[in-house]
Formats: structure tokens, sequence, C-alpha cells
């Protein structure tokens, strides 16, 4: 009888490890500019071609290797690192030419070049299927250079698991950037099919090298945290303002130690931060940099290194949420501060430029107060156009509604044109609309039910109908088009889908490699919110793959129909308040909003009346005891 135990040949052995190490060309990446860094490099270049897939190469000025260190880096288990287990628990460098580099030969072609400062001669040295196949003397600056091919071809398994190469490419991105993040004194290039990508010289500040990285305004928007120890934590930050947030945590990076890590609680930590500050779903931009006594961390955890684990992570996300409250809370009273010495003159009004910033659109400078925000034309309907009108009166039908239940069995048609009670419906019906409170919620009385309806909830539920029953949308020219800043990447993903922005009413050109312009946007919206949705569309399209047209269709809907939806903190005529009742009891899926939010909540009597410790008589006259 055969054994059916066996024991792996041990280069099949190092394959198989090899890929618990690395599964795509941007854990080589990683692992080698790791390397490049501990080495001393002041200026690090990475060449790819194909995402990475079938050419990578770096290049740094660091300190090299001698000849006897250069063969023996690909050894198993060769570090300079450690010499023992107890060593882990106080890691502080990357590791220098050494433990990746045994599992990158083991499953691909390596050619390594590198000089010392003492040495006149290079050395290069080929490995292949983890075997040195040629060692020769060349010619190469102080520093070393890294020539990765043939990537996974000993592993047909394992290179059918690699993606596009736009997502390939993505993942490398990330990592480039959180380098270039962490690492301001060290120039950064990147080379992408023989095309430069980036160019970021060595600064002394996080803003201009965000500003290297990313064509935005993110660089003016950043508010810095000051380095400053709390509980044994030292922590160091620059995060947007709520004026700039994201569709993505593409732009939230995490260092721990100066190493880039993963790690979920120090997110939601963040996200704590935040929280009454940004819209929902959407994310800000964070650079969080933290130093802690290596033994009070983990960071071999996961075979990449990609994560790590705190020995008391309640701690750290009490430190990190309660610094990002601290810093946004004094940038919006600054911005308070300083906004209210401002006014300015409109029709005849002195009106305080005291923007709420916690709007659902940040960029949308609003009236606050004694000015109805809708033009004077939506007092009675007047025309048919979804924007410019957005409560249009429409006949009324039947209802059917588990909350709204009429006590008529039916309701008559009322003509568009015939005056409007502030009863919602005719005589019999028990409808009617008390108000608006807290200028969000319109309260109304139905028999024995209070009901609050969210204005923006239920108009944006509204809208997005229409929206979705809508063919092609009308479209205003600009006057002078709008310049938007986006990656080379993001410019090309978006340009894909010119026709299907077209058909929303958004019309864009491309100005450069890195801007488009916008030359037209849809009736009634602001050009910030049609940015907004660029954006939007160019970072769905930059990290999602294989992304359908209904997809992107369903996002720019939503999109539309939040931005041109009055707001919370609006002031409504009662004309307006009876039209969105009106236009909301007509609408399918009315009870939520496009993005899942209730748009009413009813209140029985009898539990007013039991909260006040009243007798429930439901419809009957009682007596009212005021005070």
């Amino acid at each position: 009888m055969n054994n059916l135990i066996k024991i792996l040949d041990p280069h099949e052995a190092i394959k198989i490890a090899a890929g618990e190490v690395i599964e795509r060309p941007a854990n080589i990446i990683k692992e080698l500019l790791e390397n490049s860094i501990d080495a001393q490099a002041k200026n690090i270049t990475l060449y790819l071609k194909s995402a990475g897939k079938d050419y990578i190469k770096i290049v740094d000025d660091g300190i090299g290797m001698s000849a006897k260190d250069a063969m023996l880096c690909f050894a198993h288990h060769a570090t300079s690192k450690i010499s023992k287990v107890d060593d882990l628990n106080s890691i502080t460098t990357y590791g220098f030419r050494g433990e990746a580099l045994s599992s990158i030969a083991a499953i691909s072609k390596v050619e390594l070049i590198t000089k010392t400062h003492d040495e006149k001669i290079a050395t290069s040295i080929t490995f292949q299927n983890s075997k040195c196949i040629k060692q020769e003397p060349a010619a190469h600056q102080t520093g070393t250079s890294f020539i990765i091919t043939n990537l996974f071809d000993n592993i047909p398994a394992r290179k059918k698991f690699l993606k596009t190469d736009e997502t390939e490419w993505n993942q490398i991105l990330s990592i480039f950037q959180a380098f270039c993040l962490r690492y301001l004194d060290i120039s950064f290039k990147i080379f992408h099919n023989d095309i430069l990508m980036y160019n970021c010289h060595a600064t002394e500040n996080i803003a201009t090298r965000s500003g290297q990285l990313w064509n935005s305004n993110l660089h003016e928007q950043l508010i810095d945290i000051p380095k400053s120890t709390t509980k044994n934590i030292t922590l160091q930050a620059a995060l947007s303002t709520p004026h700039y947030y994201r569709f993505n945590r593409g732009q939230i990076f995490i260092f721990v130690n100066n190493r880039w890590v993963k790690n979920h609680e120090l997110i939601k930590a963040i996200m704590q931060g935040y929280e009454g500050v940004l819209p929902h779903q959407k994310y800000p931009a964070v650079f969080l940099f933290i130093e802690i006594d290596p033994k009070l961390i983990d960071v071999n955890i996961h075979p990449k290194k990609e994560e790590i684990k705190f020995l008391n992570p309640g701690i750290a996300q009490q430190v990190v949420s309660l610094k990002i409250q601290e810093a946004l809370s004094n940038f919006i009273n600054q911005k308070i501060n300083s906004e209210k010495k401002v006014s300015i003159k409109t029709d005849s009004l002195d009106i305080a430029l005291d923007q709420n910033i916690f709007n659902d659109d940040p960029f949308d400078t609003k009236v606050p107060e004694k000015k109805v925000i809708f033009p004077a034309s939506l007092q009675e309907p007047v025309s048919n156009n979804l924007f410019s009108t957005p409560f249009i009166s429409k006949p009324i039908q039947k209802i059917d509604s588990p909350i709204f239940q009429p006590k008529a069995q039916e309701v008559k048609t009322v003509d568009q044109t015939e005056e409007i009670n502030v009863t919602l419906f005719k005589e019999e019906e028990l409808y009617s609309i008390i108000g608006q409170y807290h200028k969000t919620y319109i309260i109304i009385e139905q028999s024995d039910e209070l009901i609050l309806v969210d204005q923006h909830a239920a108009h944006e539920r509204i809208i997005y109908q229409r929206l979705k029953n809508q063919g092609t949308a009308p479209s205003i020219q600009l006057m002078f088009p709008h310049v938007i800043k986006l990656s080379a990447q993001a410019i090309t993903k978006i340009h894909s889908q010119t026709h299907l922005l077209s058909e929303h009413g958004i019309l864009i050109d491309q100005l450069s490699e890195t801007e488009v312009i916008i030359t037209a946007t849809p009736v009634g919206m602001q050009i910030h919110a049609t940015e907004e949705i660029i954006k939007m569309i160019a970072d769905m399209l930059e990290h999602q793959d294989h992304l359908e047209n209904l997809q992107i269709n369903e996002k720019i809907i939503t999109q539309k129909a939040c931005k041109t939806a009055c707001k919370a903190g609006d002031t409504l005529e009662i004309t307006q308040m009876q039209n969105v009742i009106k236009e909301l009891m007509i609408t399918p899926n009315r009870f939520c909003c496009p993005h899942g939010r209730p748009t009413m909540y009813t209140m029985q009597l009898k539990e007013i009346e039991k909260h006040f410790k009243r007798d429930y008589v439901g419809n009957k006259q009682k007596n009212i005891d005021v005070f």
C-alpha cells in the first residue's frame, strides 16, 4: 500500500510558500520599495509594463550590497532584521535585502545589479526558479536595481488569478502613494508602459505631497494635527476639512511605526471622528501617523505584514477619534467666526454668510432664514420643468398607502389651477398640514395619527422616480466652462462614459492629460454638484472592475436626485409642502429615499395620550384642560 503522506520537493515547497507572500505584482513592489528605503535611498524609480505582470524594475541610490550579500540575500530564511524570535517584539525596520527575495525568486526571473560606494565594479546576479543561473560583474551606480520578469510562469494556477491591468495598477498605485506619503524626504517616480505617471520630488510637507499625488484641491483642504503623545501613543495627522470628501476609502492611509497598515478598528475610529460632519456614505482623506512601543503591537499577524494588531485596541481608537473630533471642531469654530464677520447685500437684505457646513452638499452655499430658498415661480405650478419647479402639483389620484389611509373611499380629481387650501384633501378628508418642524420635517395630522415627513428624503424620492422615467435630460450651456483636475487614469475612464453623461445633461471635453472641462450642466443643478458626480463616476471606474452602464446610470440618477432635492434647513411655503405630499402619495416606493432612509414616520394618538397619561378616546370630542 502506497503512503498517503509525502514530503514535498524543496523547490515545490518554496513555490507554495511564496504564494502566501506574493499574490500579485503589487506585493513584489512593496517588498522592493521597503528594501530600497532600508538601504537609505533618496531617489527611487519604478518601471512597469502591463501593471507589473510582464515587467517590474526598481532602481535606487541606496548603499548597495557587496557581492557576498547579493548572493546571500536570495537564500531561504535570509534576513538582516532578526536573529531570534524575541527580536520580533522590537522590529523597527522593514528588513534589508532578505525575507521576501527568496519567495520572489521562486516564482519569477530576477536580475539583481548592485554596487556599494567602496566598490568599483557592480555585481549582477540572475535567479530563476530559486536557482542562480548567472553571476558576473557589471556597470552600475552606487545603489541597487531589481528587474522582475516571467512572473508566475512556473505556477500557471496562480497566474490565471491575476486581475485586469486596471485592477493590478490600482493596487500598485495605492502602495506607491503610501510610500510617497510616509517618506517625504525621498523622491519617487513611476513609469507605466513607458509613460511617466508620477514624479514626486522630495518635499517638507504632506500638503505638497498630496498635490503631487492627486490633481485636486485636496492640498488646500487639509487640517494639520501636530505631533503629540496621549496614553503612550504618539499621533500626527493631516485630514480633510468637511468640505472635501470621496466616495471610497482610497485616500485614508494609516501608518504605525513607519509601516503602512490596514486596521479596521482605526478606520472605524476615523469615521467616528467625522461623525455628523460628512454626508452619509462619504469618506474623508486622512493621513494618520502613529508611533507606539513595538511591544504593544503585532506586525506579524499577516503573511504580507499588511495588517496590524494592538495589544489595547480600545485606547488607540479613543485617541484617534478624539484627536480628529478636536481638530474638526476647531476648524468649524474658526470658520464660523470668520464668516460671521462677512456680509453681502442680496435682494436688499443683509444675509450673513454663516454657511451650514454639515449640509448634505458642502459645496452648496445656501441663504439662511428670512428668505425662501425656492424661486417665486414655485408658489404655483407653471411648467413641467423638473428642476426649476420641483414642487409641481399633479392631479390627485386614489391613494393606496398603509400610512396615509384616507377616510373617504375615493378622492376626487383636483385641477392644477384650482386654489389649494391648507387642508390637503377636500371636504370630508381629514388630512391637513400643520406646518414645518426644524425646517426639516413636514408635520401632517390625519385622523388619529401625527405624521412626520422628511422633506429632503421625500423630495429626493419624487425626483428620483421622475428621472427614472425621463429620456435625455435637458442641459444648460455654460458661458465659462468649468475645469476639473483628475488623475490620468481617471481621465481615461471618464472619457469612456461621455455618451452616458450627455444623456444626463452633462457635457465634458478633455483639456489635458489630467484635466477635463464641463461645458454644459443639467438644468437646475449647480456646477459643483455636477463636478461631484463626475468625480464619483471616476472613483467608481478606477476602483471597480466590470461596471455595467446600468450601475453607473443608477448612481448618476441617485446623485442628481439628492443634489436637486430640497435640503434639511430649507424653509418651505405651505404650497410647497402641499406639493411635496401630493407628489409623494403617487410616487412608487415612497416609503424610503433612493439611499434607503425612511421618508415618513407615524405616531398614533393613543401613544401620545399614553405618554401624557390620558385615556385614549379616539376621534371623540373631549374637553382639553390648558395648564
